[in-house]
C-alpha cells in the first residue's frame, strides 16, 4: 500500500514506525502522533476506603471454621511454596519440608474440614491471607486461607482490598498472625462485614491423616515420611 501511495510509512516521534493515510500532510504527522501519545491512561481507583465493596463480597468467601482452626497446633502440612521444584523435598530451618504448588494448601483447606476431594473444585481459587510462601509456619496454616470464587481472587492480590480485612479477620477471630508481623490494624467498616465458614469437621487432624494414609500419590508418600 505505501508503494501505491495509499498510506505514509513514518518514524513517530517514539521511534516506532508508524501508518498514515496516504493522503496526510506529512509535516500534520508529528503532531497527530504527539496528540495520540498524550492522553493518560486513567489512575487506578482509590481503595483506601473499600467497606462497601468488601461488605458485598464478604459472604461469597469461605473461610476456615474457628474450631478447625484451633484443633491443629499450627500448619497443616510441613510443606512451603516452590513452584519448579515441587514434589521434592528439602530442609527449611532445622526441619524437613515438603516444596509444593498450592495443592497442600487447598487439601489443607478441604480435608481439614472433612471434604475428601484431591481436585480443585471447578470456579473456586484457594488465596494466602499473608503472603509467606516460603514460611512452612504460614503456608498450610487454615488461619493464613480463603477459598473464594476465582473472578473474586484479584481482590487479594498484592495490595488488593480485601487482603486487610482478611488479615484483620485472621488476627481477631483465630486469635493469629505470622510471627514477624505486627498486629494488623483495624480497617474502616470492619464491623459491618458478614463472614461465612465452612461446615466443622468433628476430627479435623483424623481426617487429614486418613487422607494422607489412604492416597498413594507421590505427594502423600512423602508427607507420610514427615508427619
Amino acid at each position: 500500500m505505501a508503494g501505491r501511495k495509499q498510506l505514509i510509512r513514518q518514524k513517530r516521534p517514539d521511534g516506532l514506525i508508524g501508518n498514515y493515510p496516504g493522503d496526510a500532510d506529512p509535516t500534520s504527522l508529528e503532531f497527530i502522533a504527539r496528540r495520540r501519545r498524550s492522553i493518560a491512561v486513567p489512575p487506578l481507583p482509590d481503595f483506601s476506603h473499600a467497606d462497601e465493596l468488601i461488605a458485598a463480597v464478604s459472604s461469597y468467601v469461605r473461610l476456615a471454621h474457628p474450631n478447625v482452626v484451633s484443633a491443629f497446633d499450627g500448619a497443616v502440612f510441613p510443606s512451603i511454596r516452590d513452584q519448579k521444584n515441587r514434589i521434592t523435598l528439602s530442609t527449611a530451618g532445622d526441619r524437613r519440608v515438603l516444596l509444593d504448588d498450592n495443592t497442600t494448601p487447598r487439601w489443607a483447606m478441604l480435608w481439614s474440614h472433612g471434604y475428601p476431594t484431591t481436585s480443585h473444585p471447578t470456579g473456586w481459587t484457594f488465596a494466602h491471607v499473608w503472603a509467606r510462601p516460603k514460611d512452612r509456619q504460614c503456608y498450610t496454616h487454615l488461619a493464613n486461607l480463603a477459598m473464594m470464587p476465582e473472578y473474586l481472587a484479584s481482590l487479594t492480590d498484592k495490595d488488593g482490598p480485601l487482603g486487610a480485612y482478611l488479615r484483620y479477620h485472621s488476627w481477631i477471630r483465630y486469635g493469629w498472625k505470622p510471627l514477624e508481623e505486627d498486629e494488623p490494624e483495624k480497617p474502616d467498616g470492619y464491623d459491618a462485614i458478614s463472614w461465612c465458614y465452612l461446615r466443622e469437621e468433628g476430627d479435623p487432624i483424623g481426617f487429614v491423616k486418613s487422607r494422607v494414609e489412604e492416597l498413594d500419590n507421590e505427594r502423600c508418600k512423602l508427607l507420610r515420611s514427615l508427619m
